[in-house]
């Protein structure tokens, strides 16, 4: 039977046999899907046989792509790279996403009532302490009256002490719920392979005791992000230390991380153990299983404006999965102004100075240099002097930044949103 565009969970990209064929399968399979139309978005697009995923990757919460080799499609903006002619595979993957995708939106719900039952039992416990003064007060006053018998004393006394136990026991309450109050993520330029390298290197310890080797895989290349230090050093020590314990003697846990699209990064940790069970994995990795180091590494990945998963097969092992942005959301976008037209540069930045970090150089000079760039627009240069750009283009295509050419005549308040679409 025919799915409805609009109901469409599924969307996929390449030659009208194929999508066809997977689109059916997956809609037997109990997900909705259909073949790409051009304009549609969907939660997960499938791309088969593209060699450009620009457009596609606009359009797609998740994009999985069928080609090798990977690098150059994770480079390009995949999520996931499947290989070609592995069908159940493609089709796994596919399922995977869905339900992950599923889950997040119910962890979701479940954060904000949790929050919400939080927030009252909070305001409960602060509006207690007031009244719980004055009963103790009155009951102390009560212990110390010589007028009253003795027995009547203690029982006032008593009351004193379980109603000073009540004020502790909001106190935890209140202090609980300030801890979970999340400070601003005080983020500043980090090396992604230096991150990784130092977390193995400060668990080799911990390996060493338990008779586990624990390696790092860098990026091929050097990838600069935006994140807390501290955080994310924490976050690896928490995964880290699990997968040495779930590990036998003699394993390895493998630490690694990657450029996984052009604004997000990946570190994984991966064990030797014996797997978790396809049921519990969802929980573990939203946080909700025993001990607190999965969940505050869940937490910090999102603080981080990221996510956290796992992938585990029964007799090999489990892989967490931390997606991070390249930058935390709360941060300022980095523009770079290229022009030789010094009043172009001065009314640009003028229009984007508010909501981001600018800087403006000329055509000639134009590099993007050691200065982390989300951004380069360029005012559209004159005929003959376009050359003067191709430095800049390609340490931009190579660093996957942006370079967006302006007409010097743009709308300030449109230049305002092109922005805001880009970053």
């Amino acid at each position: 039977m025919h799915t409805p565009h609009h109901t469409a969970r599924v969307r996929v990209a390449g030659p009208v046999a194929e999508a066809k064929r997977l689109c059916g399968r997956l809609t037997r399979g109990g997900v909705n899907a259909a073949a790409d139309d051009g304009v549609a978005r969907a939660e997960v697009f499938v791309a088969i046989g593209l060699t450009d995923l620009q457009s596609v990757r606009a359009r797609a919460g998740c994009l999985c792509v069928v080609g090798r080799p990977g690098a150059p499609l994770f480079a390009a903006g995949a999520d996931d790279v499947v290989p070609p002619g592995e069908p159940e595979i493609l089709f796994r993957r596919v399922r995977a996403l869905i339900e992950r995708i599923d889950l997040v939106t119910k962890i979701e719900r479940l954060n904000v009532r949790a929050a919400a039952i939080e927030s009252g039992l909070a305001d409960a416990a602060h509006d207690l302490r007031s009244p719980m003064q004055t009963v103790i007060g009155n009951t102390q006053l009560l212990a110390r009256d010589e007028k009253l018998s003795a027995m009547h004393r203690q029982m006032a006394a008593a009351a004193a002490r379980q109603a000073e136990r009540a004020v502790k026991l909001s106190e935890t309450i209140l202090d609980a719920a300030r801890s979970r109050d999340k400070q601003p993520v005080n983020a500043h330029s980090l090396d992604l392979g230096q991150l990784v390298e130092e977390a193995a290197q400060r668990a080799q310890a911990l390996g060493d005791a338990h008779g586990v080797s624990v390696t790092a895989t860098l990026p091929v290349r050097s990838v600069e992000f935006r994140a807390d230090e501290e955080l994310l050093s924490r976050l690896l020590d928490n995964l880290i230390t699990n997968a040495v314990f779930a590990s036998p003697r003699g394993a390895v846990v493998e630490v690694s991380a990657w450029r996984a699209s052009p604004r997000l990064v990946r570190l994984g940790v991966k064990d030797s153990g014996q797997g978790i069970a396809p049921a519990e994995l969802p929980r573990l990795a939203a946080g909700l299983g025993p001990g607190r180091g999965l969940r505050i590494s869940r937490d910090i990945a999102e603080r981080h404006g990221g996510d956290m998963w796992a992938e585990s097969t029964p007799g090999a092992g489990t892989r967490f999965i931390v997606e991070l942005p390249l930058a935390p959301p709360s941060l300022r976008p980095r523009v770079l102004l290229v022009s030789d037209d010094n009043r172009w540069l001065r009314e640009v930045a003028r229009t984007l100075r508010e909501d981001c970090d600018v800087r403006s150089t000329t055509l000639s000079s134009a590099r993007l240099g050691r200065r982390p760039t989300d951004l380069v627009l360029v005012e559209a240069p004159p005929r003959g002097h376009a050359r003067l750009l191709a430095a800049l283009r390609a340490e931009a295509q190579g660093a996957q930044v942006p370079v967006i050419e302006l007409p010097s005549d743009l709308a300030a308040a449109r230049l305002a949103k092109l922005v805001h679409l880009a970053v």
